[in-house]
């Protein structure tokens, strides 16, 4: 009996009995049953369901669950081929890596084909503790902490200690976080297979020869994943914080005037002036608690705001015996100087809030756009960052080209008769949007006017062209044969041709970094 593992992609999980083309019983999977058979005349499809998460940590582990079923049927004997569609061939690529580091060559496995695969590159955290759970950064500052006081108890008295006791004191305050930060690098070493090299130059040495991946030129997120690292876009302009932080100027002079009556240290310097301006009789009158009542101070501090701006320009004995127009001369230059003071001070404050918000720009503009970036590529890893896609794994250095016009012409015109039969439809997708009050709702309503057809890369197994091209490579595994009526087909031999056509192009590319 010979096997085809499908491999779903990303939004794309399910039973394993269905229409979607990975799930026996699609139309797909049968038309590989009515193309295709094992040596001896029977044909077993076995799907890998995973949560189809866009998730690094979801892929690897789908990965992890496919190598265990990869290895169950090379347990058997049997010849199989797997076939991944989007990330499902990340997740094929993540089961090899797995197999690799169990040194498990998969000699039943005749081939592995990647459908319309955006592979993510990963770099390694540079800092150990970046690359460290809550619990281990918690324990790292530790053993640093207890390193740092440890160095500067070892300098009280540094004269007088022999070769020994420094040694001494050198592995009691050392060497835990030594043995720590050993265990870590030994741990990451068996983890972290994507910065194995003896693991990754196993897998290139035992599976690059085995690998076809067939991919549009036109797909979608092929092309926009590869494009994400060149994206840079101004998500918060230079003034986005700046008339928020202004509102701050409009309130400043109240603000201050309320700090200024719940505190009695400046109640009293602000009385002491007033007081030895104006009739002294008036502090037991006005000023009697000495700061204590709020209400007092606010009287003392309205004298204040109109006495101490003058009195920077006139005598103190100016203001006793003051007559009606001099009161009301003081009263409108005090008024006037509260308002310049306003001015001033909001004028500052915009400057200041503009200054603020460009820094805010510059520090969460990388931020958000980096954020942004991850969540594309499902970058949810401890140990790495994702920062690009390829066409090709990144434990190989080639990769396919494109499929052929032959075979790509015919899924871009599916793809593009989806799109014109969906157009009327969207004439009510807003009103029906609108109307949606759930996320569940939502999601109803984009299944209502989108098949997913509409995209070349969700509409590779709709076309007929295609199916017959990965038959027919599959058909050429040993183990594997076509079918007499396959062969008959009127296609036949330009599929045949395209086949070739593809495996004959096939390009070396040397991977940067």
């Amino acid at each position: 009996m010979a096997t085809i593992v499908t491999v779903h992609g990303t939004f794309a999980s399910g039973p394993l009995e269905g229409t979607k083309w990975w799930q026996r019983g699609s139309r797909f999977t049968t038309q590989l049953q009515n193309s295709v058979e094992g040596d001896d005349g029977t044909l077993k499809i076995e799907p890998c369901v995973w949560d189809g998460l866009n998730s690094e940590t979801s892929r690897r582990a789908a990965g992890k669950q496919l190598m265990e079923k990869l290895t169950a049927l090379e347990t058997a004997g049997e010849p199989f081929v797997v076939v991944g569609h989007s990330h499902g061939g990340s997740v094929i690529s993540a089961a090899l890596l797995h197999s690799a580091k169990q040194r498990e060559p998969l000699s039943g496995m005749q081939r592995w084909i990647t459908v319309g695969t955006p592979f993510i590159k990963t770099e390694r955290q540079r800092f150990l503790f970046s690359r460290l759970g809550i619990f281990g950064k918690a324990i790292y500052l530790t053993l640093l902490t207890f390193l740092i006081l440890g160095i500067l108890s070892v300098f009280v008295g540094a004269d007088d200690r022999e070769p020994m006791l420094w040694a001494l004191a050198a592995l009691t305050f050392g060497g835990p976080i030594t043995v720590f930060y050993a265990i870590l690098r030994y741990m990451e070493s068996r983890r972290s297979l994507r910065f194995n090299r003896g693991l990754l130059g196993f897998a290139a040495d035992h599976y690059a020869n085995r690998w076809l991946s067939l991919w549009h030129a036109k797909d979608e997120a092929v092309q926009s994943l590869k494009a994400i690292k060149s994206l840079d876009i101004e998500i918060f302009s230079r003034e986005f914080a700046a008339s928020s932080l202004n509102l701050l100027a409009i309130a400043i002079i109240p603000l201050l005037c309320l700090l200024t009556l719940t505190s009695e240290p400046m109640m009293d310097a602000i009385a002491s002036h007033v007081f030895a301006r104006i009739d002294g009789a008036a502090v037991d009158e006005l000023y009697p608690s000495g700061g204590s009542n709020i209400f007092e101070n606010a009287a003392v501090l309205f004298i204040g705001l109109l006495v101490l701006p003058t009195s920077l320009i006139l005598p103190p004995e100016a203001f006793r015996d003051m007559s009606m127009g001099g009161e009301l001369g003081l009263l409108a230059a005090g008024i006037a100087v509260l308002l310049v003071g306003a001015v001033f001070l909001t004028w500052a404050f915009n400057g200041l809030a503009r200054v603020v918000s460009h820094g805010l720009s510059h520090v969460l503009n990388p931020m958000t756009l980096s954020q942004l970036k991850a969540l594309a590529y499902g970058s949810d890893a401890r140990e790495d960052l994702a920062i690009d896609a390829s066409e090709w794994p990144v434990w190989l250095t080639k990769g396919f080209p494109p499929l052929p016009p032959e075979i790509a012409d015919g899924i871009e015109r599916e793809s593009d008769h989806a799109i014109g039969r969906a157009i009327p439809k969207f004439r009510n997708i807003v009103e029906s949007l609108a109307a949606a009050e759930t996320p569940e709702a939502t999601s109803d309503v984009l299944a209502d006017y989108l098949t997913w057809q509409e995209l070349i890369h969700t509409s590779y197994f709709d076309e007929d062209r295609f199916a017959k091209l990965l038959a027919y490579t599959i058909g050429q595994c040993e183990g594997f044969r076509l079918t007499a009526s396959f062969e008959q087909d009127a296609d036949y031999p330009e599929i045949a041709k395209s086949y070739a056509a593809i495996v004959t192009a096939a390009y070396a590319t040397t991977v940067k970094g």
